[in-house]
Formats: structure tokens, sequence, C-alpha cells
């Protein structure tokens, strides 16, 4: 005999009433009350004992009756899957680490969620099949972020550590699978609460000797990130029409799951397994947040901070450089093919990024011209590159150069994991003109020590202003001995020395660095009648190289200001023909040149790979 039962969800205001049958067990109630929309697999039968609601369990649900659980004035209730039990469940809040067999849970908990938004998947059911792009599409379909516009923190570092050979064979596999998402749990950043244990250790390693070290070490127990969006439900993988990995849901017929079983796959008796929450499990992240990242901004700060500023990003470009006139420049804009995870963290003001460069030019049949390139960084505005080509006879044409250029910044997205470069300093020292054409700028660092400890280093001008007071004006330098860099301006129009203009002298200072081979202190040759040069070894062939003029000598006030030409095969000594008439400071004061007895002049050679 079927009577009116009211059916009231716990915590909300809109019972239904509906007529049932006491004697029926409780899975077939849910079949009747699923066909009017009334419950789902979110809600729970439950009993009301005292003020207590105790849940029953679905696998319990066909030897209960519904008599049992109503109360004496015909009340049924539903109990909501709670979130957080699915959160502690699934450890939601516990960061997450790439690997080649799939996500890792951290052991560690670096924030709890306060708050967490649950929706019931609309059409939760399909199916596809699954293809792979690149080794990185691998990777990501393989960690369980499925779409493929999302941007997972580290993923480019991550699969240049790896070393797996069969990569080529895994990007050429392909899957069909069958999906049902049952629930979507999404929170933003404002819903995580940080852990005291997290941010003790975030603190502790700030302060530390070796921040980079102690970073590291709480991601690997605190995960690399948290995705902020997860899919519950389950997922078959097939391969041909063997079922080969099962995710959520129970293997039909009470079996243990086997890859190896040929057996068709009972799709609707797993369908029906994942009716039980219990059986649930995650089967697709997305929107996956840095756990630093996600730091209150001051300790953010200085937590980057503390591990400094590093080289975010290396590259090689071809330029054409168009020489029509005599002063005339190039200009060289960093363009869209700039990594999305590196454009990220440079369009973050916190990054406090800079760009330095070099250029030289790959005709190996054009003689009697060199070049040299200065950088423009005006105020709320990109920084670009300046080239300008000093020639000893002017002669229009179009040249064809090749630019390498590195973005140097705080990584902002915390990449460090993967970084060849542990520390790295950008020296900043501002120049105000005192109309002349040769000057000197003391540095803070001990150049000598540098040089004998192996620690590689490198300077460029930087311009703040640009116009027809300074644009065919190049700036060179020489770094000295005595913790200083001589500097001078040479007018490409004119021909002749010309007085310094403001700017700001960049010294790129590199410590630790790991690969070896990429950094070199070499001494010149010297031929008669020749310019002191450097053989380039066909190991070191990649053009152009960073590059700086060291001297030794402390009486390095007497020679004449020294530039340094770029050859696919040799790096030269420069000395610039000036058409004062002997009537600027460098031409009565500079008249010496490197001479092979003195043996005081370095080149100092950097050579970072281009990624």
């Amino acid at each position: 005999m079927r009577i009116e039962i009211i059916i009231k969800t716990i915590n909300s205001e809109n019972p239904s009433l509906k007529g049932l049958t006491p004697d029926d067990n409780l899975s077939n109630i849910r079949i009747e009350l699923e066909s009017s929309n009334i419950i789902n697999d979110t809600l729970i039968f439950s009993k009301k004992i005292c003020d207590e609601f105790i849940e029953v369990e679905r696998k319990d649900e066909e030897t209960f009756l519904l008599k049992e659980i109503i109360t004496d004035d015909n009340i049924l209730y539903l109990n909501p899957l709670d979130w957080k039990f699915l959160s502690n469940r699934h450890k939601l809040d516990y960061g997450c680490t790439m690997s080649l067999e799939g996500i890792k849970r951290a052991n560690k908990r670096a924030f709890m969620i306060k708050y967490c938004e649950l929706e019931i998947k609309d059409k939760g059911y399909k199916k596809d099949k699954l293809e792979f792009k690149s080794k990185e599409d691998w990777i990501k379909k393989t960690n369980l972020f499925i779409s493929s516009d999302i941007n997972i923190p580290n993923l480019e570092k991550f699969v240049e550590s790896l070393h797996k050979e069969n990569f080529s064979d895994e990007i050429k596999s392909s899957y069909k699978y069958t999906e049902f998402g049952k629930v979507t749990l999404k929170f933003i950043k404002t819903n995580l609460k940080l852990t005291n244990e997290f941010e003790n250790d975030v603190i502790d390693a700030i302060n530390s000797v070796n921040p980079r070290e102690r970073f590291k070490k709480i991601t690997e127990d605190y995960g690399q990130f948290i995705p902020t969006e997860v899919i519950l439900g389950g997922r078959v993988y097939f391969e041909g029409s063997v079922c080969t990995k099962l995710l959520g849901g129970n293997y039909p017929n009470d079996k243990e799951f086997d890859e190896h079983d040929d057996k068709e796959f009972d799709e609707k008796a797993w369908i029906k397994s994942l009716s039980d929450y219990q059986n649930w499990e995650c089967i697709e992240f997305k929107n996956p947040i840095n756990i630093f990242q996600l730091l209150p901004e001051k300790l953010r700060e200085e937590a980057y901070k503390s591990i400094g500023k590093k080289i975010l990003y290396t590259s090689i470009k071809d330029y054409d450089y168009n020489l029509y006139k005599p002063g005339m420049y190039g200009t060289f804009e960093l363009n869209n093919d700039i990594p999305h995870n590196v454009l990220e963290i440079i369009q973050n003001e916190e990054a406090d990024h800079d760009i330095l460069a070099t250029v030289v030019n790959t005709d190996k049949d054009i003689k009697k011209v060199f070049f040299n390139c200065q950088i423009l960084k005006k105020q709320k505005a990109k920084p670009s590159i300046i080239i300008h080509g000093i020639q000893k006879k002017f002669r229009p044409r179009t040249y064809k150069l090749k630019i390498a250029y590195m973005i140097v910044g705080y990584d902002t997205h915390f990449n460090f994991l993967f970084s060849e470069i542990t520390r790295v300093e950008l020296i900043k020292e501002k120049y105000e003109s005192i109309q002349r054409e040769f000057d000197s700028i003391k540095l803070q660092q001990e150049l000598s020590s540098m040089m004998a400890s192996g620690i590689p280093f490198f300077g460029i001008p930087v311009l703040s202003n640009f116009d027809s007071s300074n644009n065919s004006i190049i700036i060179g330098h020489n770094f000295v001995s005595n913790q200083s860099v001589d500097i001078f301006s040479y007018s490409v129009k004119n021909n002749c020395y010309s007085k310094l203009p403001n700017f700001t002298f960049y010294t790129l200072i590199i410590s630790d660095y790991s690969v070896s081979n990429n950094y070199a202190p070499l001494p010149f040759n010297y031929k008669i009648l020749k310019e002191p040069f450097i053989p380039i070894q066909s190991s070191q062939s990649i053009i152009p190289k960073y590059i700086s003029l060291y001297l030794s000598k402390n009486n390095s006030d007497n020679y004449k200001p020294i530039f340094l030409k770029q050859k696919n095969k040799q790096i030269k000594v420069k000395y610039i023909d000036c058409r004062c008439k002997q009537t600027c400071f460098i031409c009565q004061n500079k008249t010496l040149k490197i001479s092979k007895n003195e043996n005081n002049i370095d080149c100092i050679l950097f050579d970072p790979p281009v990624r």
C-alpha cells in the first residue's frame, strides 16, 4: 500500500511529496525517486535519531526498507553528499607532482580547503579516443589533464628532465575510453587556508643559506601544484576491445581487474557500481596552480626573491638589418614565439625582468663591418634591442644577422626545480653624463676574484631614452681589474667618439653555473700586422655568444677603447677610427694598443644553451 511521504533534503527548504510503498527496499525507492528527478547519486538516505542523521550506505540499500528509516510523521530525509568527505577521501587539498606513472599526491598538506563548490555533472557519460600530439601532451593526459588548453606549472621543464627512451612509441599510441563523470569539485584561491607547517617551512627556507635547495625539499614534501577543479567518477581505457585500465567503479562480476582479461567488458554493471560515491575516483584535473603562488602576497614575494633572479629564457633569432644611410639603426622587439609559461612570468611586474643581448653577422664574405647592440627600456614599454653596424667606409646594404637574447628576472612561477643555474645577480649602475667621451663606473664586485673562480659575467648598456640625441651612438665597455668598467661612446653617423649619454650599465653575474663548457675566459692570440683574435673551437661553433673584455692591467687608462667583433670562427679586437682631427679626449689621451708582450687581456665568453 502506497502512502504519502514528505521528502526533505537536509539544509534545504524545498520538500517534496511523493506516494511511496513503505515495504519497498531503499534500492527500489531510489529508482522511483530518480525517475521523478527527486534524488541523484549525491543524495543519501538517512535516518533521524534524536538530532543526528545516520546515513545508509549505498551497498546496504537493498536490505533496508523505507519504513525502517522514515519518521513517525512519514518524513524521509536525504542527506546531501558532503564535499568535505570527498575532499578528504581524495586528498584534494594536498599538492600534486607529475610522474611518468601518473599524478602523485604529496605526503604533507600545504593548504586546507575552507569551502568547495560541488556540481553534479550534466551528461557525464562520454565515449572518446585518447591520442597524443607530443611528449608534453602525453605527460598531461597520463596525469589526468585531458583538456588540451590547460597550462601546467613546470611542464616544459619537467619534460626536458625526463629520460624516457620509448616516448615516440607512447606518442603514436591511442586508447578508446568510456567515461562517466559524476561530480565536479571547484575551489578558488581565497577558499584555501595556509597550514602552519607549510608556512613555517617556507619561512625557514627563505632565511636559509641555500633557499633553492630548501624549496626543492618543500616541493618533495608538499607537491608542486594543486588542481583547483577536479572531476570525480569513473573512466575505463581500452586498447582494441581489451580493457587495459580502470579508474573508479568496480570491475564487473566481482572480479579483480586484470588488464590481460580479454572477456567482454560489462559496461552496464560498471556504470551501476558508480552509483556508490565510495567507488568514485579522480578522472580529470583542471586549473592547476603552483603551491607557492597560493602563498600570501608578501610571503610569496619573499620566497622568489630569496631564490634570486635567473635566466628565464634564451633564444637566437635571424634579423635583416637594413643599413641605407649613415647612423641608421635597427630595432628588434621580442615576438610572440616566447613560450607561454615565460610570457606569463614577464607580463607580471613582480618578475622585474630585463633583456641582455648580443649580435653577429652570419655572411662570411662580408668584411670591414662589425655590429654592436644595446637595450632600450622605456617605462611601461616592452624592452627592445637596438643594433648598429660599424663600417670603416659607409656602404648601404642589408645584412643577415643573428641575435641572441636572454630574459632575466624573478621566477614568479617557481620553475627553479629544473633550473641549471642556482644564482644569478643583475647589477644596475646608473650613469649620469658629464659630457665626456670616456669614463669609468666603479663596481662593487671584485672582478679579479670572479675571474679566478670561473664565475661568468657579462655587461651591456641600457637606455631609457632614445631620440635624435643618442640614436646613432653606440656605447662600448671594457671591464678592468680595479673593480670598474671603462665606458666610451662612438657616433656611427659622424664617425667619431661622442659624449656619453645618460644610461644604465647592467652587469650579469652567474654563480655555480653547472655547464662549465658554456663559459670560458680566453686569452687572445697575436699575429704580425693582425689584430688580436680568439679562435672559436668547433664545439663552440654556435653564434652569437655573449662576450665582454677584461683587462687585468691597472694602467688600462692609457688604452684605446676596444670593441669586439664576432665571426664564425673568431672573436677579434677592433679599434675604431675617429674623425675628430685629434680634438676629442680619447684621441688625445688614449693611444696605446694591446701588444703581444703584455698578455693582460681576456675575453669573457658565455654561451648558455638555447631553451
